[in-house]
């Protein structure tokens, strides 16, 4: 869609643009900064004011921090040294669709740590999110919340690892780093780095025997170095938030951008989260978004109506009696107790992540503001992992030529349902294509587009082999040996005996 859209075809990206224009120039603009009317040096832009009332002709997204801008800035100069704005502008729609691309990978590494003992769940959570075709849409424009959603994940992902691995200097120092540039993006990078603290906690604690030894030898050291991931980014753009603090009143300045575009207040948060519309739209906005038909909202609702359904059968599964057919109970490596407890402790983690990201979002709309894609991207990897499991039940109703084992069959359904995916994310581009008419022709557009596909289903199907070639059933025989850590900040000692991994049983 980068190619496909005509420049500075959706509304923020005039204004996404003209923050970087003004980084270039010296300048950090707030939101009543006007956007470059200049039609010698900036002709796109000046064109894209005509008949904007004056709202409309300031950059509104200043209340952002500038990490994203500055990453523009070569982009802005190479676009001033060639004498074509457009370059800089088609660089940046580039810019930001990279940053969507690693957020789909970054979807299935987080499904990932999520199901470690399901190979194929990565592929099937990052072709759901390829699958879903606002991600492309959004991915085509002038937006930072490519590289945020990235950021954010990455952030939550070096959290969980740390959870599962024990916390190290080089994965501390790593997953800090990370963090900053997630609360640089976008203040909802906050959100990820309070969760990265909170993986650090736990993943202390669960590298202790008892909870009372966690309380007597390490809560303060962990709290310390919870306090350090935190502060991290209060130290590098804290200044920035204090600013909108200053200027705004609140570190988003949301209350001032409703007053400023006229926005009236819808309820209050809580009723909009007892609202089941407000879920509907939220959710189907991911396939439904911009110019993209309403009628595809209607996959929003077949995708999660199957996952419900689809998980309900595999908790039978399960629970029950060791069934046949579609209720029979899949054959997993078998998994230690610690292991056990870090997926709860990752599952409780992730789901008050979405709960946090949801209030905030119910509370922006409370206030007036409307529902985007974007908005719904953060929810992505706790949807996508438990629609790849249910996918992974519902399609043992398919019947098969030939009898395979689990992961046999898991690697076939899954590999199917990726492709369905894609399927919908290809036919829902073509469609917009007729909305949209843009600067190339759409057969070239779709051509570019089953390229990326391919490229990134590629991927994913590299990564799934790798860890299944990785995670055989004999990593999970014997508890893990010591082994001495890294660096003393967290004591690396075994947890279970290998009499509890050996007797564990398949679920």
């Amino acid at each position: 869609m980068a190619i496909a859209m005509p420049a500075l075809f959706k509304a923020d990206e005039r204004a996404h643009a003209a923050y970087a224009v003004a980084l270039s120039q010296g300048t950090l603009p707030t939101i009543d900064t006007d956007i470059p009317d200049d039609p010698v040096r900036y002709p796109q832009l000046a064109d894209s004011l005509f008949g904007a009332d004056e709202a409309h002709r300031d950059i509104w997204v200043a209340n952002h921090p500038p990490l994203f801008y500055v990453m523009s800035l070569p982009l802005v100069w190479l676009g001033d040294a060639v004498g074509s704005p457009g370059v800089t502008l088609l660089g940046m729609r580039l810019l930001n669709a990279l940053g969507f691309a690693l957020t789909t990978i970054m979807v299935g590494f987080v499904a990932r740590e999520l199901v470690p003992r399901r190979p194929v769940v990565p592929v099937i959570a990052s072709a759901m999110a390829l699958g879903c075709g606002a991600m492309t849409f959004v991915g085509g424009g002038i937006y930072n919340d490519g590289w945020s959603s990235a950021a954010a994940f990455l952030t939550l992902y070096l959290g969980f690892r740390m959870v599962r691995r024990g916390v190290t200097r080089e994965r501390l120092v790593a997953a800090t780093a990370v963090g900053v540039a997630a609360a640089g993006f976008r203040s909802t990078g906050l959100v990820a780095v309070l969760f990265l603290g909170a993986c650090v906690l736990m993943a202390m604690w669960l590298r202790e025997p008892s909870l009372r030894t966690f309380l007597r030898t390490t809560l303060w050291r962990a709290v310390g170095l919870a306090a350090c991931v935190g502060l991290a980014p209060v130290v590098v753009f804290g200044w920035f938030y204090l600013r909108n603090i200053r200027l705004y009143g609140n570190p988003t300045a949301s209350g001032f951008l409703f007053e400023k575009f006229g926005r009236e207040p819808d309820g209050t948060t809580f009723s909009q989260l007892v609202d089941p519309g407000f879920y509907g739209h939220l959710l189907s906005s991911l396939w439904a978004d911009g110019n993209i038909s309403n009628a595809w909202g209607q996959v929003a609702a077949v995708v999660l109506t199957l996952t419900a359904i689809g998980l309900v059968m595999e908790v039978v599964a399960r629970s029950g009696p060791p069934g046949a057919g579609f209720l029979q109970r899949t054959r997993l490596a078998p998994q230690a107790t610690a292991e056990h407890r870090q997926d709860r402790v990752i599952w409780t983690l992730l789901g008050c992540y979405c709960l946090l990201i949801l209030v905030n979002v119910a509370g922006f709309v409370a206030g007036g503001g409307w529902i985007h894609a974007r908005y719904a991207v953060p929810f992505l990897p706790f949807l996508a992992a438990g629609a790849a499991l249910a996918a992974l039940r519902l399609g043992r109703l398919v019947p098969q030529r030939a009898p395979a084992d689990d992961e046999t069959r898991d690697l076939r359904i899954g590999l199917g349902v990726s492709l369905a995916f894609m399927v919908v994310g290809l036919m829902c581009h073509l469609d917009t294509e007729q909305h949209v008419d843009g600067p190339v022709s759409s057969t070239f557009a779709l051509a570019a587009l089953v390229a990326a596909d391919l490229v990134m289903f590629a991927v994913a199907a590299y990564v799934a082999t790798q860890l299944r070639r990785r995670m055989q059933p004999s990593e999970f025989d014997t508890a893990p040996a010591p082994v001495a850590p890294v660096t003393d900040i967290a004591r690396d000692r075994p947890q279970d005996s290998t009499a509890d991994a050996r007797t564990s049983r398949p679920t």
